[in-house]
């Protein structure tokens, strides 16, 4: 770009060579116009017109989730993000987009690391800030020996991490199903176990705490949360009290909590644990009688097109690749209004045009650019027939 800023105003040492930003580079309107850009020429591939709203820029140091890399060298352990496009790890000492107690823990982490794995040994580690806790999960070659159920309570301790759980760093997805008799572990597919947990992990939903499993997803960054449920929540807001809204994809309860403040709302997710999370969260406010889950793999098993049009409206946040099996079934159904929520500008056009080719027009999308300096980008539509 002409009108990118100098490389000493970049605001990160590793930019340029580490895979986590993209985009330090430019300036604040050009920056504007290449996000924005994402949209408009994914709209434009499905022939799709709409009003496009002023995209809303999160900050810097606002990212509370990562996932890192680990390797053991002659020199020490590597840990960080992958350089672009490439295995090699970049050996983070700085990190402008992670909020701050995130960073802080990389460090500590790194000394971890140089006492649990061997030479050329390699782990992955996920952590996420939510509301003031840090909940980690380490993924090793190694197994979850007796050293390890001593450190990691300590490492915890020592650093006021709320859990840490252990998961096989699997270096292949496993194939075929266990053999007879073989149990099947919820590690084999890399579901963390957890080795401490000092207090619970809670995510405040609409009010409403919700204690979350290991690693539950959460939006990438409160901010970027907290814009996403404003205009979810101001897309349904002139329901009546007695309207039904589905929330598909609902995770934890991200939207189902804000939205059940206007009307009665029925949570479906793919994940039982979280499923069962936003259940006991809904029990413990009282709203019994005001929120339903049910686990349901919506990619597998949609929703039919009768079952919808039993709601008012449809929200629904599916991960990357979008949901077009549901959305087809929701395209035949009589529903006034659906608001689509995506991460992925691609898979939000696909599915936005079966959405018009079914008699839905799209009022408007606004995006929040909640992983600032990187290519993603989240999207909320507004449908209506």
């Amino acid at each position: 770009m002409t009108d990118a800023v100098t490389t000493s105003s970049i605001p990160c040492q590793h930019f340029g060579t580490c895979g986590g930003c993209s985009a330090q580079d430019k300036d604040d309107k050009t920056y504007r116009d290449w996000k924005q850009g994402f949209v408009e020429a994914a709209l434009r591939r499905h022939g799709i017109e709409t009003e496009i709203e002023t995209l809303v820029v999160m900050g810097a140091a606002s990212r509370r989730r990562a996932r890192l890399s680990a390797i053991a060298t002659s020199t020490g352990v590597r840990l960080g993000f992958h350089e672009q496009a490439s295995h090699t790890v970049v050996n983070m000492a700085a990190c402008p987009a992670m909020e701050k107690p995130l960073f802080d823990l990389i460090q500590p982490l790194r000394e971890l690391l140089e006492r649990l794995l061997p030479l050329r040994g390699r782990a992955e580690v996920e952590a996420q800030l939510v509301d003031g806790n840090i909940d980690l999960v380490l993924a090793m070659g190694t197994e979850l020996d007796l050293d390890l159920r001593m450190d990691l309570p300590a490492f915890a301790e020592k650093y006021d991490l709320a859990r840490i759980g252990w998961r096989p760093l699997l270096t292949a997805k496993p194939k075929g199903r266990p053999k007879r008799g073989q149990k099947k572990a919820a590690n084999r597919v890399g579901v963390p176990e957890t080795v401490v947990e000092r207090r619970p992990v809670r995510a405040v939903f609409g009010g409403v705490a919700v204690s979350l499993p290991p690693m539950a997803f959460v939006q990438g960054c409160a901010a970027g949360e907290a814009a996403l449920v404003e205009r979810v929540v101001g897309a349904v807001s002139e329901l009546p009290e007695s309207a039904r809204i589905a929330d598909l994809y609902s995770g934890a309860g991200t939207f189902t909590f804000p939205m059940s403040k206007i009307a009665s709302v029925s949570a479906y997710d793919g994940d039982d644990a979280l499923m069962k999370a936003l259940l006991q969260g809904a029990r413990g406010a009282g709203l019994d009688g005001r929120v339903s889950a049910e686990a349901r793999h919506l990619g597998h098993r949609p929703l039919s097109t009768n079952v919808l049009s039993s709601f008012d409206a449809v929200v629904f946040d599916p991960p990357r690749p979008g949901a077009e099996i549901q959305v087809k079934e929701l395209a035949r159904s009589s529903v006034p209004l659906v608001v689509a929520v995506s991460c992925n500008p691609e898979s939000f056009a696909r599915d936005a045009r079966i959405l018009i080719d079914g008699g839905y027009v799209l009022e408007r999308v606004m995006p929040v650019d909640q992983f600032v300096w990187t290519r993603h980008l989240e999207l909320v539509g507004v449908f209506r027939r």
